[in-house]
C-alpha cells in the first residue's frame, strides 16, 4: 500500500467530525495523523477508532505534527479564529464547514489570512460539489445549452439563508458563471432588525446579466431549482436532474429533446445517510467524500476550489443583503456591502456546541451510532 500523500489533522471530532473523518479515510490520497477538540471524552474515543493521536489544543497539534490539510468541523463560533490560526501555521490547504462565519468582517479576515499564508481553503459541505452538479456546471460553461438568462429556485424559502440557504447560493453562484453580484432584492420571514438567520427569498441580479430568484412559498413542485438558458434548460428537483436541449438551436419548450445519459437515475445524493458499510460504519454521504475529493483534486492543481471560502464569503453576503433590502424598505442593495460589521447569527445548533444543547447522554448516541465498536458509554 503507498502512503498517503496529504496528512490530515482534524479539530473538531464530534458527531459531524467524525462523518469527514470518515471520508477522509476512504480517500486514499488522505491519512488522519492527528486530531484536537477541547472535549476529552470525544478526543478518546476518535482516536482509537482512527488511530490518531490526540491533542486538547489544536495549535499544539499543528506545532508537533505535520499537516497537510486541517480539517476544522466546528460550531461557526469559534471557526473564524481557528480557519486564521490554521493558515498562520502554514498548513497547505483548509477544508472547513459550514456557514463561514457569522459576520463580513470575520469573513474577510479568514480569507485574508488563507491569502497571504498561501493557503487554499473550501468551506462547506456543498451540494456543489457533487459529481452530477459539477458535469451540468462544465456543460452549461461550455455552451451546450446556450447562454444561461436566469435561475429559479422554488420550493420556499426554508429557516435559514445563512444555514441551509448558503447551498442555493453556492448553486446559484456556480451556475452564474461565479460572476460577482450587482445588486438585490430580498425580505426575511421575521424581523428584519433581527442579527439571527431566518427564512427569506429575493432576487439576485449578477453582473453578467444572470437573473437568480429564490420563491418565498412551497408550490406543487417540492423543493428544486431551474437553469433557464438560451436554447435549453437544466432542471433539478433536489434528488434526480434532467438537462434539455432544442435540437435545431432554438428556445421552444416543446421543441426541446432530454440529453440522455448525462446524471444518474437514482438521487443525486446517492446512498442514504443510514447506509451501512460491511465493516459496520454509517455512510458518510456521498457529498461528504465528494467534498473532500474535490477540494484534494484542486489542492493538487494548487487552484481553489469551487466552494472556496471566497465562495463562503460571498453566500453569507447574499445572505445578508436579502435582509438589508427588506430593512431598506425592499430596496435594491448593492454589491459588495459597504458595512462589513454586519453579521448573520447562525442557528443555535449550527452557532454553538451540540453537546451542550442537546445533553451528553443524546450527543453521544449519535456518536456511538456512527460504528458499533462499544467505545462509545452512553
Amino acid at each position: 500500500m503507498t502512503e498517503a500523500k496529504y496528512r490530515v489533522g482534524m479539530i473538531g471530532i464530534g458527531r459531524k467530525g467524525a462523518q469527514h473523518a470518515r471520508a477522509y479515510r476512504i480517500d486514499p490520497r488522505t491519512q488522519i495523523v492527528a486530531a484536537a477538540d477541547t472535549d476529552e471524552e470525544n478526543l478518546e474515543v476518535f482516536c482509537k477508532r482512527f488511530g490518531a493521536r490526540g491533542y486538547t489544543d489544536y495549535k499544539e497539534m499543528l506545532r508537533t505534527e505535520s499537516v497537510d490539510i486541517a480539517a476544522p468541523i466546528l460550531p461557526v463560533g469559534p471557526n473564524p479564529a481557528v480557519v486564521i490560526g490554521c493558515a498562520e501555521a502554514g498548513v497547505k490547504g483548509i477544508l472547513c464547514e459550514k456557514p463561514f462565519a457569522p459576520s463580513l468582517k470575520e469573513a474577510d479576515a479568514m480569507v485574508a489570512a488563507c491569502r497571504s499564508n498561501g493557503v487554499k481553503i473550501g468551506a462547506g459541505d456543498l451540494n456543489i460539489n457533487l459529481p452530477a452538479y459539477q458535469t451540468a456546471a462544465k456543460m452549461i460553461g461550455e455552451g451546450e445549452i446556450g447562454e444561461v438568462k436566469s435561475i429559479h429556485f422554488y420550493g420556499g424559502g426554508g429557516s435559514e439563508l445563512s444555514g441551509g440557504g448558503i447551498q442555493q447560493f453556492s448553486l446559484m453562484r456556480m451556475f452564474a458563471g461565479f460572476a460577482e453580484v450587482a445588486w438585490c432584492i430580498g425580505w426575511v420571514d421575521d424581523d428584519p432588525w433581527k442579527d439571527y438567520d431566518q427564512g427569506g427569498s429575493g432576487y439576485v441580479r449578477f453582473v453578467n446579466g444572470v437573473e437568480a430568484f429564490i420563491s418565498r412559498e412551497k408550490d406543487a413542485r417540492g423543493s428544486g431549482f431551474q437553469i433557464n438558458c438560451t436554447e435549453g434548460v437544466f432542471v433539478s428537483n433536489s434528488d434526480v436532474l434532467h438537462m434539455f436541449r432544442s435540437p435545431d438551436g432554438g428556445s421552444s419548450w416543446e421543441t426541446m429533446e432530454e440529453i440522455k445519459g448525462l446524471f444518474p437515475e437514482t438521487s443525486v445524493v446517492g446512498k442514504m445517510s443510514s447506509h451501512r458499510e460491511p465493516d459496520g460504519w454509517l455512510w458518510p454521504g456521498d457529498r461528504n467524500l465528494a467534498s473532500v475529493s474535490l477540494f484534494v483534486d484542486y489542492l493538487e492543481q494548487d487552484l481553489d476550489p469551487p466552494g472556496s471560502g471566497d465562495n463562503g464569503r460571498k453566500v453569507l453576503e447574499i445572505a445578508i443583503g436579502m435582509r438589508e433590502s427588506h430593512r431598506r424598505g425592499h430596496a435594491p442593495v448593492r454589491f459588495p456591502l459597504e458595512d462589513r460589521d454586519l453579521r448573520m447569527i447562525p442557528h443555535a445548533s449550527r452557532m454553538n456546541y451540540k453537546k451542550l444543547q442537546v445533553g451528553r447522554e443524546a450527543y453521544m448516541r449519535q456518536m456511538a451510532s456512527h460504528v458499533d465498536d462499544d467505545l462509545v458509554k452512553v
